[in-house]
């Protein structure tokens, strides 16, 4: 289930966030979620100077949910303090939301449903892939791709990336061959269903 506080993916029945602490049970689950990603003409990274407060993406003012993880703005109240209009469930505290937020690590970049392209936000921990709209990555338009067709695996600890096929009905290629399980490098090619994904990784010299 996962914390609409900090965004964190924690296991069914638990009552409270492994990271935050924070109830579970206060949350309603979401019965859609939105497919992420922003295209080239649609993003602009100096108009984002909020985080949405359930996993600390960069979110518009105008945006009225989530584009990674789905979390609904409940709506806007004019900020008595005179800062501006504040997006009731979008921290503007960047230090807050920091400290709440996944790390974002890499990249998944697709010219298969854009001609302009799309990009995909990879976090620590565990990304799927899949039509699902729980997926991180949600690619709806391809009707080959399985409800939930691939994960990709992040972990601090070894700093390596691990792909793993869920069962899908076609199979998940990498640089071209049919593959369980295995780890991604750099600039390596995903192909799930006819859609066809950039992996870009980001060097992790830029973290410390």
């Amino acid at each position: 289930m996962r914390c609409k506080n900090c965004g964190w993916d924690n296991p069914e029945g638990n009552v409270k966030c492994e990271k935050c602490n924070v109830s579970l049970s206060s949350y309603e689950i979401e019965a859609e979620m939105p497919r992420s990603g922003y295209d080239s003409d649609d993003f602009n990274p100096k108009a984002t100077y909020v985080g949405c407060s359930a996993c600390g993406y960069p979110v518009r003012p105008t945006d009225t949910e989530c584009p990674v993880c789905g979390h609904v703005f409940s709506g806007s109240n004019v900020d008595k303090t005179g800062s501006g209009t504040v997006i009731q469930g979008v921290a503007s505290d960047k230090e807050v939301v920091d400290k709440q937020r996944k790390r974002l690590v890499a990249f998944l970049v697709t010219y298969s449903n854009s001609p302009n392209g799309v990009f995909f936000p990879l976090f620590e921990g565990k990304n799927y892939i899949g039509r699902d709209h729980s997926s991180h990555v949600c690619l709806q338009d391809d009707s080959t791709i399985s409800e939930r067709h691939m994960s990709i695996l992040f972990r601090p600890v070894d700093r390596k990336f691990k792909f793993k096929d869920e069962q899908s009905s076609n199979g998940s290629f990498v640089n071209g061959q049919l593959l369980d399980e295995g780890e991604l490098k750099n600039f390596d090619e995903i192909r799930i269903g006819a859609t066809r994904l950039l992996f870009m990784e980001i060097p992790q010299t830029f973290f410390e």
